[in-house]
């Protein structure tokens, strides 16, 4: 096991950076949640978003894909949310006797611009990928069905991820936050 340090510590970690993962870390952040990182595998996030052409009726307001991820990338800027394009994840292990100071997942993960393998550290995590990629990860049964874990289901239309998205990101959010105050 690779020790970690705090550049790679991360309270949660969104894998996903589609409509479903874009919004799960804004709803954390928007919490007041901030210690958390989206990685992507592709070059950008947005996912549908990017190539979406029907309308998405969110709260009684109408929005094409592309300004809602220009929403997104705003709230990337102004938050100062950190995001890591090009990483993919490989696996997921969990740390054994991990105590809340301690990470208690450390995931690896292959950034398409650098060569060697990564590591970063985390309490939580949200799975915001296809079922194939959930299918192709190293990781045992114990990690993947593990409490700290939400695995966003795949959702059509782009509504439904976006809602899903916000939903688990509050969740996860509120739950840190109780945690904190421990």
């Amino acid at each position: 096991m690779q020790e970690y340090t705090d550049d790679k510590y991360y309270n949660c970690i969104v894998v996903g950076g589609g409509a479903s993962g874009l919004a799960a870390i804004s709803a954390m952040v928007d919490l007041g949640v901030t210690n958390t990182i989206l990685l992507e595998k592709s070059n950008e996030v947005g996912g549908q978003l990017l190539t979406n052409a029907e309308p998405i009726v969110l709260s009684g307001k109408t929005f094409s894909g592309k300004e809602l991820l220009a929403q997104f990338l705003r709230l990337i800027e102004i938050y100062e949310m950190k995001t890591a394009p090009h990483t993919a994840l490989l696996s997921i292990e969990m740390n054994k006797n991990s105590g809340m100071k301690d990470a208690y997942f450390t995931i690896s993960v292959q950034n398409s611009e650098k060569e060697p393998e990564e590591f970063y550290y985390c309490n939580y995590i949200i799975l915001a990928i296809s079922d194939d990629a959930i299918t192709a990860l190293r990781a045992d049964s114990n990690s993947l069905s593990d409490p700290r874990v939400k695995i966003i289901p795949k959702e059509t239309p782009v509504s439904g991820a976006l809602e899903l998205g916000g939903k688990t990101g509050r969740e996860m959010g509120e739950l840190l936050l109780r945690e904190n105050k421990k």
